[in-house]
């Protein structure tokens, strides 16, 4: 039987937060340290927010991602905020990689993070790094300038791709695009001419694997979504007062069982697949003595069918 997780009980010090009743305290003046060292210390280090707090907790951050990098033995995390960890490289290639390598996911939902600053920018932790396909540019439309501006309302595009690598085919054209992790996912655009002429396009984010089905934000799934908190509540009340709203999050449920369907479907493949492959390796005689199984060609057709 599966129990869900105990919620842990908040703090005095919490409560006193969330109640907003932590009044200024007075002013200290600190005197000038040479701090040069630390300076030194934390200079080839990132720091990793969680943008999903619900799936990702600061501890678990710091076990799992030097795995996923592939750097257990050249990297030290520890926890540095209620939802940052920092991560101290021992050298500027690992510092490189992991920068410009992402974006990165733990448990299928997206990280951000940057290199550490003792002057952080104001979109510190505000940015992820995605490839974006974009689909739907007539051919005579493909340049780099025509990319840049459909995008630039996502973020600031850092490179384009107009011809995929080791291919000849136009199917969609790359974007490597900064998006605001506060802002939700966009994956329709339409480009306008001049002449009054509209193009719809489509864009696909490369790696991306979860995202609220409602808001299409990185930060919750659909379950714990704002949006979708409210139209329960509404439909308690047996009042929905936007049709149009109702219509979306409607969707997002559909959507949502569509991908419990999908996951199921693929698991389901694989296993047929695997038993395909296992009987190939089998002679007649040896597939005799098995009762009820069908053909390798069969179940190949049967998971394709599925």
């Amino acid at each position: 039987m599966n129990r869900g997780r105990k919620r842990k009980e908040p703090t005095l010090f919490e409560e006193l937060r969330e109640l907003e009743l932590l009044e200024e305290g007075g002013m200290v003046d600190i005197p000038d340290l040479e701090v040069e060292d630390l300076i030194e210390e934390n200079s080839l280090s990132v720091i990793v927010r969680c943008l999903n707090p619900s799936v990702h907790k600061v501890g678990g951050l710091v076990k799992a991602l030097p795995p996923i990098w592939g750097m257990e033995d050249r990297v030290r995390g520890r926890g540095v905020g209620e939802d940052r960890a920092q991560f101290i490289f021992e050298s500027e290639a690992d510092l490189q990689h992991v920068l410009t390598k992402g974006p990165w996911f733990v448990n299928g939902w997206m990280v951000s993070l940057d290199q550490w600053s003792i002057n952080p920018a104001p979109d510190f932790l505000q940015r992820i790094p995605f490839w974006i396909r974009v689909r739907g540019l007539p051919i005579h439309m493909l340049k780099k300038q025509v990319v840049e501006t459909l995008l630039g309302p996502l973020g600031r595009v850092e490179e384009v791709e107009l011809h995929a690598k080791n291919s000849n085919s136009l199917e969609y054209v790359r974007a490597l695009v900064y998006v605001n992790t506060e802002e939700p996912l966009q994956f329709r655009m339409t480009a306008r001419l001049k002449s009054g002429v509209t193009i719809p396009t489509e864009l696909e984010y490369e790696k991306l694997l979860k995202v609220c089905f409602t808001c299409k934000k990185l930060s919750h799934d659909q379950s714990r979504c704002p949006l979708q908190v409210q139209m329960v509540q509404e439909e308690r009340r047996g009042v929905l007062r936007n049709p149009l709203f109702t219509i979306k999050v409607l969707k997002s449920r559909v959507a949502e069982k569509a991908q419990e369907w999908l996951r199921v479907k693929r698991v389901v493949q694989r296993k047929l697949r695997k038993q395909a492959r296992s009987l190939k390796d089998l002679d007649p005689v040896q597939k005799d003595k098995i009762p009820g199984v069908a053909g390798s060609v069969a179940l190949e057709r049967e998971a394709e069918v599925i």
